[in-house]
């Protein structure tokens, strides 16, 4: 991978403040929404949950879970696998003041985990500044001419992370 690739991403990724959490559910897909709580310069994101939402039973049965994210100009889709943990020191650093509204015993709730995600494949949407402004002349062009646009990939990017081992920082 590029380093200008991750970078894109990074960009794109920490403009986001809530995403949709998608897991699976035996045969069902569900998501909900999730606010993140930080990000990695490796890609990954955390969020704090409790241990009593259904998600994490989810998350035991099958860790392998999809994070989107959208907004006007911006589209994330990140797969990966969910790790949780109790680590108080984590829980700490991810802490915010609006979690307390979840956990009215704040950050020692017996029921808060930290939800990390680690992504092996990426892909974003950036349509946001002056590539954003070249891309929509482009659509308009190709709505004339009846030929699909020749968008770049500073616009559309994929992005395979390296292997790595679930849990390691």
């Amino acid at each position: 991978m590029k380093k200008s690739d991750l970078e894109h991403y990074l960009e794109v990724l920490t403009s986001f403040d809530t995403a949709m959490l998608v897991t699976l559910r035996g045969e069902e897909i569900r998501s909900r929404p999730m606010a993140i709580a930080d990000t990695s310069p490796d890609g990954r994101l955390w969020f704090l949950t409790s241990v009593e939402s259904g998600k994490l039973e989810e998350i035991t049965d099958s860790p392998m879970v999809n994070v989107t994210m959208q907004a006007d100009s911006k589209f994330l889709s990140i797969s990966g696998s969910a790790v949780a943990t109790r680590d108080s020191d984590k829980i700490d650093k991810l802490w915010s003041a609006s979690d307390n509204a979840w956990f009215p015993e704040g950050k020692d709730d017996p029921t808060i985990i930290a939800l990390e995600i680690v992504p092996t494949y990426a892909e974003y949407w950036d349509r946001s500044g002056v590539k954003g402004f070249e891309a929509t002349l482009k659509i308009g062009k190709s709505v004339v001419t009846r030929e699909p646009p020749d968008l770049d990939g500073d616009v559309h990017e994929k992005l395979d992370f390296p292997d790595k081992v679930m849990g390691e920082q």
